[in-house]
């Protein structure tokens, strides 16, 4: 067993000695996960409270013997398959107060529950990338540890994820988080069901200035409810700077893009096969996109390409809105909701309808191809 004080693999310390040897590496050093020495098995939160400088920060990285990339596997106690009253499984990595400045990269996770990272205090500086979550309740969570904390984190960049099985979400922002690149970020929830709203991608809170390339939200679903909840991709009304740019967004029980924030823009963004591709709920541009094939497999609701809120606004251009059975409407606009439509070809399918659009609504297609 060695020492266990970190300083070569015969004397490795545990994953539960993290944040004390990220306080001994300091700022810049590297801390090693050997990848063939487990899988590293938890049943409980890891608190962080340590970390690095801006441009300086602590890497944490699976590696082999030799010290090259390796992915190593954490282990947690969520049922495999999870049904609704099995086991949920816990945190991993609970980020408190000080743990600043961090990189986590060459990861696997398997049998989480909400959060194999968690942001529990306000942080800055955190970066995860090359990492796979399996089975997991949550991915990335973002919120307090007790009701007198505020949890934010400002500078967060997630790269080259798989979150492959989650029944809540991938990645869930909250507080007032602000400075966030997500790319090549893949989630599939595989159709995990009864956690009572599943969203891939989620903004909450005061969640400000996003940034998500090609990140891809599948199959979120949520059969609790008579309106079948599940959503790809999420934004809630005070959250404000987002952009989505070649996303794609399928197989969800409700909408692809469910967006209520402020200054947000859609650009090559694709939705297929969710009840309704497009759920928009504020002032939206949306250029470039593609919207094929919705599909409501239960529940309440009608099947759109687009839907739009009352007193709400989309600007639509660029576009391709192509397919879908006699159920589709393809703009659905609630009373003052408005669309306004250009340069876009439209290829419903038969027998489905071009719009339903409720007293005070508007539908501007003169852009129609």
């Amino acid at each position: 067993m060695g020492d266990r004080d970190g300083t070569s693999w015969d004397n490795a310390g545990s994953l539960e000695m993290l944040s004390l040897f990220i306080s001994r590496v300091g700022a810049g050093g590297r801390i090693l996960i050997r990848a063939d020495a487990g899988p590293y098995r938890t049943d409980r939160q890891i608190t962080i409270r340590s970390g690095g400088n801006p441009n300086e920060p602590v890497t944490i990285t699976g590696a082999d013997v030799s010290g090259n990339p390796a992915r190593a596997l954490i282990q947690g106690s969520r049922s495999d398959p999870w049904t609704v009253g099995s086991d949920p499984g816990s945190e991993v990595f609970r980020l408190d107060s000080g743990a600043d400045h961090l990189r986590f990269e060459n990861l696997t996770f398997q049998n989480q529950g909400n959060g194999c990272f968690r942001v529990s205090s306000n942080i800055q500086g955190l970066e995860l990338q090359d990492i796979d979550a399996r089975n997991v309740r949550r991915f990335f969570e973002n919120g307090p540890g007790s009701s007198d904390k505020i949890a934010s984190i400002t500078g967060l960049n997630i790269r080259r994820v798989s979150v492959r099985g989650y029944s809540k979400g991938a990645i869930r922002l909250s507080g007032d988080s602000s400075d966030v690149v997500m790319e090549d970020v893949l989630g599939d929830s595989q159709r995990q069901d009864g956690d009572d709203f599943a969203i891939g991608v989620a903004l909450q809170g005061n969640v400000r200035n996003v940034l998500l390339r090609r990140v891809t939200m599948m199959n979120s679903q949520d059969t609790t409810h008579g309106y079948w909840n599940g959503d790809g991709f999420a934004t809630e009304r005070h959250v404000s700077g987002v952009k989505l740019e070649d996303t794609v967004a399928s197989g969800s029980t409700d909408g692809g893009y469910d967006i209520k924030s402020s200054e947000t823009i859609l650009m090559r963004t694709k939705a297929e096969d969710n009840m309704r591709n497009y759920r928009i709920w504020s002032d939206v541009k949306v250029d470039d996109c593609l919207s094929l094939n919705p599909n409501k497999r239960g529940g309440n609701g009608k099947q759109n390409h687009f839907w739009v809120a009352k007193g709400a606004r989309v600007e639509i251009a660029g576009c391709r809105i192509e397919g879908g059975d006699q159920r589709t409407i393809a703009f659905q606009i609630e009373a003052k909701g408005e669309a306004v439509v250009r340069d876009t070809e439209i290829n419903i399918g038969p027998g489905a309808r071009m719009s339903l659009i409720e007293n005070g609504g508007t539908l501007d297609n003169r852009g129609i191809q």
